[in-house]
């Protein structure tokens, strides 16, 4: 299996001012990635909020990232397993031109065969929400993100994630 290309990290920081739905900002970023400017706020932040899946019994992931404009970002696949939080998922762009019954554009259409994974961190027991959320951008990694979900699990992407996030900057 080839070594994929990571695009982009970033690391998301719950927010603690949130309301009903967690919330989660970038607080540090490395890499390019042109769809996230499309997502800053009016506070100049890239936020997401972690939310459940819409309707019990679709094969939907039970979480997923929703953006600015009600986006859905990504689901979050094997964010459970066996009903325990597991510290990793991945997931992918939506793969449609536009969104939303308003056809918004989508714009991560260009990027659609990227795959996505994720590091969840420090789960505030009280609440059972991570205090922090790292994505890992994977270039046309999408049909083998889940695979590559497995290989992060196992510490395969730990000294380029070390890297990373020293390079993260903000």
């Amino acid at each position: 299996m080839a070594t994929p290309i990571i695009r982009y990290y970033a690391m998301l920081v719950y927010d603690t001012n949130s309301k009903k739905t967690p919330k989660y900002s970038i607080l540090k970023d490395a890499g390019y990635y042109p769809p996230m400017d499309t997502l800053r706020g009016r506070d100049g932040k890239v936020s997401f909020y972690l939310m459940e899946k819409l309707k019990e019994g679709d094969k939907a992931p039970a979480m997923r990232l929703q953006a600015k404009g009600s986006i859905n970002f990504t689901g979050l696949k094997d964010y459970f397993i066996d009903g325990m939080l597991s510290g990793f998922a991945y997931g992918y762009p939506y793969g449609e031109k536009v969104f939303s019954k308003d056809n918004k554009p989508n714009p991560f259409y260009d990027y659609k065969e990227d795959g996505y994974l994720f590091i969840v961190s420090n789960v505030l027991q009280e609440q059972g929400i991570p205090t922090s959320i790292e994505l890992i951008v994977l270039e046309g990694a999408k049909i083998l993100a889940s695979t590559y979900c497995k290989q992060l699990l196992m510490g395969g992407f730990d000294e380029e994630l070390s890297t990373l996030r020293e390079q993260a900057n903000k």
